[in-house]
């Protein structure tokens, strides 16, 4: 049964989804979406072509009472979208380009000493706007398992998220057969992306959170410069608690003291930049974006995230930190992130030290 039908036979338009929803406020219920696709292909194409002003975050999964899957259905559209040629991605080329270059060299690259069953995969953005705390981090887990290795690449989750299924299936099967042929079986991811990503595919190595692996380990952490925070969860975690668990966990084992938004863990709202809204439809992403930081000032304290995407698209007016920077990072205060090209040279940089350290 196809998850526009799933949707059309379970959703109640209860409307509990629609009172979160920008997208859904302004396109309707998912139930009538769904039917609308269902009597017409000229209505299909139309609602794959709106699909693209969701944000992808799976908030109205989270609220829905009758498990409709609305956000399987907007999936669904994105990828008819491009299956038929709908819409073209010419907007949203930055992006790709992004995943493009994480994917070759001189950006990709695989450090894997004799004996390495685990590798740390810390994605594209997390090198890029914080390379310090990276490097700092994998070195913390080398010293404790010195057969640790280091992959540099990138996970295409955009391709995924843009409707690009058949290109995303090929890439993240690659390498995944890649890590498996050098005999890794378990996998640190610390982008939220990498880890839903690798996740979502069912390969044969675990994957596991970095943060849940600090959690467990001896590690001897920074001491954080904010004494209290709010965490932003990226949406893509939602329905991660044993992640979202042990970030919180480790911030308050580590002198943090945490006021939760209104907004949080598998009820989160997006930063603005899911789904590649920005690209396609700017006021809706502005529109999430001001009501996370405004969710955020009424807790009156600083918002730390564990996703340097997130990290990246709520500091545009104040700065937000990152759960690795904050732990492994000596500063005063939280960092202003670098913008192109600084962000690739940081990359470069992480590759090369790694290499030759």
């Amino acid at each position: 049964m196809s998850n526009i039908k799933i949707t059309s036979e379970n959703c109640i338009g209860c409307g509990e989804c629609v009172s979160e929803c920008l997208f859904l406020q302004e396109y309707g219920s998912p139930d009538k979406i769904a039917e609308e696709c269902l009597a017409s292909a000229l209505n299909y194409d139309e609602a794959a072509i709106n699909s693209y002003n969701c944000s992808a975050c799976s908030l109205c999964d989270s609220v829905c009472p009758v498990d409709a899957q609305p956000s399987k259905m907007f999936e669904m559209l994105r990828n008819h979208a491009q299956e038929n040629s709908l819409l073209g991605l010419d907007s949203y080329s930055p992006l790709l380009s992004y995943e493009r270059i994480g994917g070759k060299f001189p950006f990709k690259d695989n450090l894997l000493p004799d004996g390495c069953k685990t590798a740390f995969f810390p994605g594209c953005t997390l090198p890029a706007l914080f390379p310090e705390a990276t490097r700092a981090a994998y070195s913390a887990l080398k010293q404790r398992d010195p057969s640790l290795g280091l992959i540099l690449n990138c996970c295409s989750k955009p391709s995924k998220m843009l409707g690009l299924s058949d290109f995303h299936a090929e890439t993240i099967s690659e390498l995944s057969k890649f890590i498996e042929s050098q005999g890794i079986t378990k996998i640190l991811t610390a982008c939220p992306n990498c880890h839903i990503t690798f996740k979502g595919f069912s390969p044969s190595f675990k994957i596991v959170s970095i943060y849940e692996e600090l959690l467990d380990s001896n590690i001897s952490l920074n001491k954080p410069w904010l004494q209290k925070a709010t965490v932003h969860d990226p949406c893509v975690t939602r329905f991660e608690s044993g992640l979202q668990e042990s970030v919180r966990k480790l911030l308050t084992q580590n002198g943090v003291t945490l006021i939760e938004m209104d907004h949080s863990r598998d009820k989160t709202i997006c930063c603005g930049e899911g789904g590649g809204v920005g690209f396609h439809n700017k006021p809706f992403a502005q529109e999430w974006n001001n009501k996370r930081k405004a969710e955020a000032a009424q807790t009156g304290a600083p918002m730390v995230t564990y996703c340097a995407g997130c990290t990246n698209y709520l500091s545009d007016t104040e700065p937000v930190a990152h759960i690795l920077d904050l732990l492994f990072v000596k500063r005063k205060e939280t960092p202003i992130l670098p913008r192109f090209p600084f962000n690739y040279f940081n990359r470069l940089k992480l590759r090369i030290s790694a290499r030759f350290a």
